[in-house]
Order: C-alpha cells, then sequence, then structure tokens
C-alpha cells in the first residue's frame, strides 16, 4: 500500500509477499514530521473562512503523515478524516485514509474510498496499487476468487497507467503461481 505526500507517493505499506496468502508491511520512508506534535482538534467548518480552512487541511494533513509514520493509525484516520472535511476535494486526503483503513485491517472500507477517488482521478495508479491491494487483502481473508481476479484488474489497470512499476509486475507473477 501507497500513502501520499501532497506533491509526491511515498511507500507506507505493501504486499512483500503474496504466497499462500502472506500479507506484509515494508518499512516507512519519508521525511520528518514537519513540526506537529499533536492531533488537530476538531472544529465546526462552516464558521472558518476558506484561508482559515487551507490553515486547518494543511495542519489536519501534517497531523496525519506524522502519525501514520508513527504507525498509530486512528490518530492517523482522524487527522486525515478533518483534513477530508476541511477540503473535500483533497484526493490525497482520501488516499491516505483509505490505506490507514487497509492498515488497520478493513479493506473493505478501503476500497470503498480508493473508488471514489477513481471516480474523481480515473488515470490514478496509485489509487488502482492500493485498490488492488485491498482487493488481495479480502482474497486472502475469504479466499474468494472474485477478490483475487478484481485485484489483478487493479494492478493491470495500475500498469496501463504506468508501467514501470516491478512491485506490481512482481504481485501479478506471483497471482499467475497460484492459479
Amino acid at each position: 500500500m501507497l500513502m501520499r505526500r501532497t506533491g509526491r507517493t511515498i511507500v507506507l505499506c505493501s504486499l512483500t509477499t503474496m504466497s499462500l496468502g502472506a500479507v506484509g508491511c515494508s518499512g516507512m520512508k519519508f521525511g520528518a514530521d514537519n513540526g506537529v506534535s499533536a492531533r488537530p482538534a476538531i472544529v465546526n467548518e462552516s464558521t472558518l473562512t476558506p484561508a482559515q480552512k487551507q490553515a486547518r487541511f494543511a495542519e489536519a494533513y501534517r497531523a496525519g503523515m506524522m502519525y501514520a509514520g508513527q504507525r498509530s493509525y486512528a490518530e492517523a484516520m482522524s487527522a486525515f478524516e478533518e483534513a477530508a472535511r476541511m477540503r473535500p476535494d483533497s484526493t490525497e486526503a482520501l488516499f491516505n485514509l483509505a490505506a490507514c483503513y487497509e492498515s488497520v485491517g478493513d479493506p473493505l472500507r478501503a476500497i470503498g474510498i480508493y473508488n471514489n477517488i477513481l471516480r474523481i482521478t480515473p488515470n490514478d495508479a496509485d489509487c488502482y496499487h492500493n485498490l488492488g491491494t485491498s482487493y488481495m487483502k479480502l482474497y486472502y481473508l475469504q479466499e474468494s476468487p472474485s477478490w483475487k481476479r478484481m485485484a489483478v484488474l487493479a494492478w493491470e489497470k495500475s500498469l496501463k497507467i504506468r508501467p514501470d512499476q516491478p512491485k506490481i509486475k512482481t504481485y501479478l507473477a506471483r497471482c499467475g503461481e497460484e492459479r
């Protein structure tokens, strides 16, 4: 699974092996917490000016990234939800919210968010990447071949958009080996 910082992609967690249902997480790779030290308080967005909403979005988003980096996913989800309330069109906040749901073991909720993002940005290779990972996690949980087929389709769409993704090529090869 990938998480995104505004303007660039960072690796948070991914399928490291896909043989016999093994799903793992790799290390975090991103920069400092940008000085964020506490979870932002929830505010009534209807009373804020556009500039205040933007500042609140930035604060909540930074907090979400910090908490995700600490693997404190509940706090990260709360921060990303706040960021999404401040800027409902932020596919970055929604993407990272979905990645957190996936990390805490709720791939079904993540899938719903990823599909909403794809309605807004249909050529999002990272979103298809994570969507495939979420489908695969459901396949391992429920052993339903349809989840595996959907994972393969999502990963193939990701590769079509951005062909140079060796991890996805590995996932697809392992899926073929398991047939």
